[in-house]
């Protein structure tokens, strides 16, 4: 019986062979991508539309020509006005592949609120429509046991909290040093992400970040955060020329239910708050592929290092009332 079985697809396989119509690919169908996160912290909205395209041969990278849909027509409907987004383009910083600008949409006039319906309405230059809709997630609260001093009184972790704000909503957090460095007789602001807590790997140690979940708390390592301050003079004997600023800077975004769904289902925090739309095609666009989401921004403004902390490393003290 075995041998019946490997004759029949060694026969089918020598069939396909001598096919020259074969093809590994189905039929090719014209789709569009529209893409737009509506931000709380910025008025400056961006949107871009592409087309889908099929590359010679099984290298997709070999597909150099231009993709992005222009002269659509793109309308934002929020709070009973209506946003028009305008044609653009950027030049790009890696033209390894492309050698044209980038092309997008943006309107700068209008941010959003917490809680907040929000429609799009696309039209392309061939007539086809795409649309979508949200909600703006709701204010986010922080609670009032989160940390406010570095390093905490008793414990070896910095706790942050906050409270539910619906079903499914992701969080995503972000702690950072801000200090500024003295080059030269000239000040430059800088800020270095604190990492959740360092592992060892290989003799190395390797930063955790957090990444975007449901959870509605987060915890960093005291170690980490030490190793952090230590870093950022490394190599300089010199930690005269650091001053570190009091207040620790913590932002906590919370992404609609769409760009929540979509982080669940990559199981992947946004890059940059980017999306790329290359797993199990995730989509919220009616009539094409893409999402459209909103998310809020928000500051927790109270938590702040302890002088002797500081200083402790040879840095200068920012103190900030």
């Amino acid at each position: 019986m075995k041998k019946i079985i490997l004759l029949s697809f060694a026969t089918m396989v020598l069939s396909i062979s001598c096919d020259k119509d074969f093809s590994p690919y189905g039929e090719f169908r014209d789709k569009f991508i529209f893409t737009s996160i509506i931000r709380s912290d910025t008025t400056l909205q961006i949107a871009t539309v592409f087309r889908n395209y099929r590359a010679e041969g099984f290298d997709p990278y070999n597909y150099t020509e231009e993709s992005a849909i222009k002269n659509a027509d793109i309308r934002v409907l929020y709070q009973d006005s209506v946003y028009v987004f305008k044609d653009s383009s950027v030049a790009r910083t890696d033209t390894t592949r492309y050698n044209f600008p980038f092309s997008f949409y943006y309107n700068n006039e209008f941010k959003i609120s917490p809680n907040k319906q929000i429609e799009v309405e696309v039209l392309l230059p061939n007539g086809k429509r795409l649309n979508a809709s949200t909600v703006s997630p709701h204010d986010i609260r922080f609670q009032e046991r989160s940390e406010v001093i570095i390093p905490p009184v008793g414990s070896n972790f910095i706790q942050i909290y906050w409270d539910e704000i619906g079903e499914g909503i992701y969080f995503q957090p972000y702690l950072a040093v801000r200090y500024k460095v003295n080059v030269n007789g000239i000040y430059e602001e800088k800020e270095k992400e604190i990492p959740l807590r360092f592992i060892q790997q290989n003799g190395n140690l390797n930063p955790i970040y957090p990444l975007a979940s449901s959870v509605v708390a987060v915890s960093y390592q005291l170690d980490a955060v030490n190793q952090i301050l230590q870093s950022i003079s490394e190599g300089d004997p010199n930690k005269g020329n650091y001053s570190i600023y009091q207040s620790a800077k913590f932002t906590l975004v919370a992404y609609d239910l769409a760009l929540s769904r979509y982080v669940s289902s990559t199981g992947k925090s946004l890059d940059d708050l980017t999306v790329t739309i290359d797993v199990a095609d995730y989509t919220n666009i009616d009539g094409g592929l893409g999402i459209f989401g909103t998310f809020n921004k928000k500051e927790y403004d109270r938590i702040k290092f302890y002088e002797q902390c500081i200083t402790s490393f040879g840095y200068n003290f920012i103190n900030e009332n």
